[in-house]
C-alpha cells in the first residue's frame, strides 16, 4: 500500500474520540442514571480497570495482523473459509444496521430539539447521503477530518461542562453509601458499550494505518481521557437535574444546554450546539459504513476496487434509518436495549471467541 495514503494511530484515536461524542451524549447520562441513581457519575471510573484488561486482549489480537490487514482480514484468517466469510457477513449487517440507527437517532435529535413539527425522513436522507459519499473516500480523509474537528468539538463541550458545573448542586451527587456500590457498577454498562465500540470498530481501518509497537499505551491514554470526559459530563448533568429527572430526559445534555444561564442572553444558542453535534454523527455513521464495507468485501470475495458494496451498503443503511423505530418509544428501546446488547455481545463475546478459535492459525 502507498505510504502516502496511510495515517497514524493518533489520527485513528482522534476519529474514535470525535465519533463517540455522538452515542456518549445520547446514551450515557440518562442510561447510567436509571441504573445507578446519584452515583452514576462514578460509573465511568469503574470501567477503567476491566477495560484496560480488555485492551490487553485486543492489542494482543490485533498485533497478529499482517501488513495491510485490518480487523476484517484478521477475522477471516482466524476462522478461515466459509466460517470466516459468514461471520464477516453478519458483522457487515450489524454495522449497516448500526449506521441506520445512528442516522435515525441523529434525525430524532433535530426533530425533538429544533423542528418538532417535521419528520425524521429529510434528516436521515441528508446525513445518510453525506456519509455514503464520505465512505467512498480513502480512510485517511475521514481520520484527518476527525483530527481537524476534534479540538473544536472538545473545546465547546468543555466550555459547556464548566458552565454547567458552576450551577450543579452537590446534594444531587452526594452522599453515597455502600448500598450504592452495585448500582454504580451496573451503571458502567452503558459506558462500556460506548467505549468498546470506539476501540473495536476503528480497528477495521487498521489496514490503512501505520503499525506501531505502542498500541496499548496509546489506547490506554485515550481510554483514560474519554473516561474523565464522560465522568465530567455525567457529573454536570446529574448535578443540575438530579438522577430522577436525568433518567426521564431523552436528550439530557441538550436540555442542559438550553437551560444554562451562560446562554440566556443569546437567543436560540442551543440550536448552534445541536447543529454542531451533526459532525460526530457524520463521523460515526461514515466510520460504521467504512467498517461495514471492509467486512462485506472479503465476505463476498470481492476485490478492493469494487465500489458497488459501498453504494449498496449506504442504501441499506439509509433504508434502515427510514424504517427503524418510527416512534419515540421504539427508538428508546433500540437505543437503550437492542443496540447496546448487540455491541457488547460482539465486543465481549464474539471477538474473544474468534481469537481463541483462530489462535493456532495466526
Amino acid at each position: 500500500m502507498d505510504t502516502d495514503k496511510r495515517f497514524g494511530r493518533r489520527q485513528l484515536l482522534a476519529l474514535s474520540a470525535a465519533a463517540l461524542l455522538s452515542p456518549a451524549l445520547r446514551l450515557y447520562p440518562s442510561a447510567s442514571a436509571a441504573l445507578a441513581g446519584r452515583g452514576a457519575w462514578l460509573s465511568a471510573l469503574c470501567c477503567l480497570p476491566p477495560l484496560l484488561l480488555y485492551l490487553l486482549f485486543f492489542c494482543r489480537f490485533t498485533a497478529r495482523r499482517r501488513e495491510g490487514e485490518g480487523l476484517a482480514e484478521l477475522i477471516a484468517r482466524s476462522l478461515g473459509g466459509k466460517t470466516g466469510r459468514a461471520v464477516l457477513g453478519l458483522l457487515a449487517l450489524w454495522l449497516l444496521l448500526y449506521t441506520g440507527f445512528v442516522l435515525r437517532a441523529s434525525a430524532e435529535r433535530f426533530v425533538v430539539t429544533l423542528f418538532p413539527r417535521s419528520g425524521p425522513g429529510f434528516f436521515v436522507l441528508s446525513l445518510g447521503f453525506s456519509a455514503l459519499l464520505a465512505s467512498l473516500c480513502p480512510p485517511r480523509t475521514l481520520v484527518r477530518t476527525a483530527r481537524m474537528l476534534l479540538p473544536g468539538l472538545l473545546s465547546v463541550l468543555l466550555l459547556l461542562l464548566l458552565a454547567a458545573l458552576r450551577s450543579a448542586e452537590l446534594e444531587n451527587l452526594l452522599p453515597l453509601t455502600a448500598d450504592d456500590a452495585l448500582p454504580v457498577l451496573l451503571g458502567a454498562l452503558p459506558v462500556a458499550d460506548v467505549l468498546l465500540f470506539g476501540v473495536c470498530v476503528p480497528a477495521f481501518l487498521l489496514g490503512s494505518a501505520e503499525k506501531r509497537p505502542d498500541d496499548f499505551r496509546a489506547l490506554a491514554l485515550w481510554l483514560l481521557g474519554m473516561i474523565l470526559l464522560l465522568t465530567a459530563l455525567c457529573a454536570a448533568v446529574l448535578g443540575c437535574f438530579g438522577a430522577a429527572l436525568t433518567q426521564r430526559l431523552s436528550l439530557p445534555f441538550f436540555t442542559l444546554v438550553r437551560n444554562l444561564i451562560f446562554f440566556r442572553s443569546l437567543e436560540r444558542m442551543e440550536a448552534l450546539v445541536v447543529a454542531l453535534w451533526l459532525f460526530p454523527d457524520f463521523l460515526l455513521s461514515t466510520l460504521a459504513l467504512q467498517a461495514a464495507q471492509r467486512c462485506l468485501r472479503p465476505a463476498l470475495a470481492l476485490a478492493a476496487e469494487r465500489r458497488w458494496p459501498v453504494w449498496a451498503g449506504g442504501a441499506a443503511a439509509i433504508a434502515a434509518g427510514l424504517l427503524l423505530a418510527p416512534g419515540g418509544e421504539q427508538l428508546a428501546l433500540w437505543s437503550e436495549r437492542v443496540i447496546p446488547a448487540v455491541n457488547l455481545f460482539v465486543c465481549l463475546a464474539l471477538l474473544p471467541i474468534i481469537y481463541i478459535v483462530g489462535r493456532k492459525r495466526l
